[in-house]
């Protein structure tokens, strides 16, 4: 019997320990992106060859949690005129940082859970009686037929359209547009999360905005994605070694406000990720 998608979403909020209805301080938000990440990263570890989504999601999110940081640090210390930006703004610009990385998670993690433990009929069940966006359907639909079928071109399309969906569905109407003056003016600042591939969204398309859809989708598919899947299929390793510091940082964090009962299955899950520190333990 399949489970509703407000159970999937329940399993999603609890795994990084957040109510999305209630107010959340600076402090709680910092550790929100911090498990984001963390539950990203996680699952990319666990399948790699399936939820390439998630494993950029993961460098996503990283990348987001410095920006939270980088804006607090300019507000509070009135710096943020050396970009361009009043204090007010920088409050502003953490504040959209924040909603994108919260809203992007509570639209799309539900369905990696729902995936990975129930399958695509899970998917499909709640599409049928609930409702889910079609290009999402289909997105699943491809990672699960690339899966069983050896083909990871298809498993990478799938992920494509997951992709695409967030950026267009999710993050443009939920930020981009809520202020696209100020995402203008940020551009210069806004850095590719690929590893190694040091640009921003300005040293790319000078002159463009990345609050317009179709320039930020065009940075995406020509810059990230090819290193993105260059890295994921050929560079494994160094992926996963990057990924699991995500890990490793919320599981200690977790560990010093943790009762030992709450921390055992987060070290567990750690550990299993990490069979070579495991046998070092």
């Amino acid at each position: 019997m399949s489970r509703t998608r407000a159970y999937w979403e329940q399993q999603a909020a609890r795994r990084i320990g957040v109510d999305f209805s209630g107010e959340l301080g600076t402090l709680d938000l910092l550790r929100r992106n911090l498990h984001i990440t963390e539950a990203y990263a996680e699952m990319y570890l666990r399948a790699p060859e399936v939820y390439k989504w998630a494993g950029m999601a993961a460098l996503t999110s990283a990348t987001v949690g410095r920006g939270m940081h980088l804006m607090l640090a300019l507000r509070y210390s009135g710096a943020s005129v050396l970009i361009g930006l009043w204090p007010r703004e920088a409050e502003v610009m953490f504040r959209q940082l924040c909603a994108g990385n919260a809203l992007v998670f509570a639209d799309i993690y539900w369905q990696h859970l729902a995936y990975e433990r129930a399958g695509l009929a899970e998917i499909e069940a709640i599409a049928a009686s609930e409702g889910l966006a079609e290009q999402l359907l289909d997105g699943w639909r491809q990672i699960d037929a690339g899966r069983r079928g050896g083909d990871p071109e298809l498993v990478w399309r799938g992920n494509t359209l997951l992709l695409e969906y967030e950026q267009r569905q999710v993050l443009q109407p939920g930020v981009y547009d809520t202020d696209p003056a100020l995402w203008q003016r940020i551009a210069g600042w806004i850095p590719s999360p690929i590893p190694e591939q040091y640009e921003t969204f300005a040293s790319f398309s000078s002159g463009s905005d990345v609050g317009v859809f179709a320039a930020r989708w065009r940075w995406i598919v020509e810059r990230m994605l090819p290193r993105w899947q260059e890295l994921s299929d050929e560079r494994r390793a160094q992926v996963d070694q990057r990924l699991m510091r995500y890990v490793t940082a919320a599981t200690w964090l977790n560990a010093l406000k943790a009762s030992p009962d709450a921390l055992a299955p987060r070290l567990s899950a750690w550990l299993r990720l990490a069979p070579s520190l495991s046998a070092v333990l």
